[in-house]
């Protein structure tokens, strides 16, 4: 039956080419379009048996070995407003959970992203994360500020210090 299908098929294509192209297929042209139509759908006919084989593998989320969890933040700064993004995931990507959300207001880029961190650290503890957790940025700004030492007397390096005394609840907790 597919092939019958097909065979119409070509002729009718063949047909509207001669009428509005102008182009002529030989019945041999038509018959190799045919035969080659007809052996890919086969592959893919669900009537039939399939011919590529099937892999039936049944696949299940396995927690990581390590166990480490790791929180992905970041923030985004416009005119009178900030954003702040939280992802809470394990290392094989399954995600736990997450939060967003606004403040409005002028902030510094490095601000924003601190803010976030502290969100970051909000969220993880109130999920529970008490293993090995890693905070990942993209500012590279606020991880070298995080590793200077606590020599730092600005707003910020304040509000890094207190973040710093929270990651004394993980296991472990770096920032990367």
């Amino acid at each position: 039956m597919a092939d019958l299908i097909t065979t119409l098929w070509n002729c009718w294509n063949s047909r509207n080419k001669f009428i509005f192209k102008g182009q002529i297929d030989k019945a041999q042209s038509i018959w190799e379009k045919d035969s080659n139509l007809s052996s890919e759908f086969r592959i893919y006919n669900p009537v039939n048996p399939p011919i590529l084989a099937q892999i039936e593998d049944i696949k299940k989320r396995k927690r990581p070995t390590n166990s480490t969890v790791k929180v992905n933040f970041d923030a985004t700064v416009n005119d009178n407003r900030m954003g702040y993004g939280v992802i809470i995931r394990y290392e094989d990507g399954f995600v736990l959970g997450g939060g967003g959300g606004f403040q409005d207001g002028s902030f510094p880029v490095l601000e924003a992203e601190c803010i976030a961190l502290e969100r970051s650290v909000e969220v993880a503890n109130k999920l529970n994360m008490l293993g090995k957790v890693t905070f990942e940025t993209d500012s590279a700004e606020l991880a070298n500020k995080w590793n200077m030492d606590d020599g730092d007397i600005t707003i910020i390096g304040s509000r890094i210090k207190k973040c710093k005394e929270v990651f004394n609840l993980f296991n472990s907790a770096s920032l990367v």
